[in-house]
């Protein structure tokens, strides 16, 4: 089974989900409010530095939480990120998505979300990269193994299950959240470099420490056997 997890705090104070929702000017499910670690976005980086811009790389997150992922990619060296509490579905249909050189977000995955992500992400034409942390079983969908079909995704797997926290005040707490460990579910980053070309050089990226790299979705299911034959 998977590693242990580490002890987290207790989440978030007790709050009325009716003011949850109206901090936000778009339907929300108060469950998907949940920062990613420093430490995943950690694992990314060195994929992010790789990519060739003339300036410094531009990332957008069109997801927004509590803004947390502003200050932790500018802590790793990332000035420019475009994360704005909007709704992007609007924003995309409307043609006024920020200009980026990296499409990074750990999407809601509550209601189809996820499937209107990828849906927009493997449109015709779109040649940006990007970097998506979701838990693992998205790569079982129907959906995702069709749009996905003629790209060679890759995944970056952290060794240790990441820790996810909900800001305070922004999820009502449940019985469930009382000395939490850990997510209930094992996530990764999947990984796509825009082109075929972008994807190899992207796959030629040396990982940091910390995490495991698959190649293909059979690779992933190798690395959890070969991990569970391990321990």
């Amino acid at each position: 089974e998977e590693e242990e997890e580490e002890e987290a705090a207790t989440l978030a104070p007790e709050k009325d989900p009716v003011k949850v929702q109206s901090t936000f000017p778009y339907p929300v499910d108060s469950d998907d409010h949940c920062e990613t670690p420093e430490i995943a976005y950690a694992h990314i980086a060195p994929y992010l530095r790789s990519l060739p811009t003339s300036t410094s790389t531009r990332i957008y997150d069109p997801y927004y939480c509590d803004g947390g992922v502003i200050f932790k990619l500018n802590a790793l060296g990332f000035p420019n990120v475009s994360h704005a509490k909007e709704d992007c579905y609007s924003v995309w249909s409307a043609g006024l998505t920020p200009p980026h050189d990296a499409f990074l977000t750990n999407p809601p995955y509550s209601a189809d979300h996820v499937e209107r992500l990828m849906t927009h992400l493997c449109r015709p034409g779109n040649d940006k990269p990007w970097f998506l942390l979701m838990p693992q079983h998205y790569m079982k969908h129907p959906y995702y193994k069709r749009l996905v079909a003629d790209r060679r995704v890759f995944y970056v797997i952290p060794k240790k299950r990441y820790v996810y926290l909900p800001p305070p005040g922004l999820r009502a707490k449940k019985a469930s959240d009382t000395h939490k460990k850990s997510s209930p579910f094992v996530s990764m980053w999947f990984c796509w470099g825009g082109t075929a070309e972008a994807n190899e050089r992207l796959l030629r990226v040396r990982a940091g420490e910390g995490v495991e790299v698959a190649r293909s979705r059979s690779a992933v299911r190798d690395l959890r056997r070969t991990g569970k034959k391990q321990k």
